[in-house]
Order: structure tokens, then sequence, then C-alpha cells
């Protein structure tokens, strides 16, 4: 194994051991305890994916106010407000490593970039 799947499989296991993935994967052990919760909750991830990822035109606008709604009332629940919480949280620090190492590791993508 080369050094960079050893640092991988390193950071892997460091973000398994967080207490943020572990609460992550006891929500999610308690969500699916209730089919019916487990399936709202999985509809309103895929439409909040949906939504930001949409190269469509839609009135983004307006879907964005709908979920808005949606969100306020779903998140009532206690257990589905931690959930998308930690969930959250767990994205935006897959997110930043991400970027971190795009932005440290030059491919020369500058004039590539600039025609899209």
């Amino acid at each position: 194994m080369n050094k960079v799947e050893e640092c991988t499989d390193a950071l892997i296991e460091s973000i398994q051991q967080t207490d943020e993935y572990r609460r992550y994967q006891t929500l999610r052990e308690l969500t699916d305890q209730d089919p019916e919760l487990r399936r709202k909750l999985n509809e309103f991830r895929r439409r909040v994916y949906q939504v930001q990822t949409s190269g469509e035109t839609l009135d983004h606008y307006s879907e964005q106010e709908r979920l808005g709604r949606d969100a306020s009332e779903f998140r009532k629940n206690e257990l589905v407000d931690e959930y998308l919480k930690v969930e959250l949280h767990i994205c935006r620090l897959i997110q930043n490593m991400a970027f971190r190492i795009a932005d440290a590791i030059d491919l020369d993508l500058d004039d590539v970039l600039k025609e899209m």
C-alpha cells in the first residue's frame, strides 16, 4: 500500500472515531427503527439534494421557500432535527477536506475553468 492510501485509510478511521460520526451512526439506527420516518427523511434529503444540484431551470427561490416550510414542520421532530444537523456537520467536514486538498494540489485547471 502506498503512502496516500495509508493516509486515506487513517483519515477515514479518524472521521469514524469522531463524536459526530458516532452520533450520526446512533441516529441513523434510531431512524431505521421507524420505516415511515426513514422514508420521509430520505425523501426530504433527496429533494434538498435535487434543488442544490439541479442544472435545470427550476424556480430555485420558490423551491427553496417550499423546502424551508417543509423543513420547519419536519424538523419539529427532535430526532429528525438532530440527524440532519449531525449529517450536515459531517458533510461540511468532508467538503472542507476536499476543498483543502483541491486547493493544495495544482492541477493547472485555471484556463480550462475559464471557459465553463
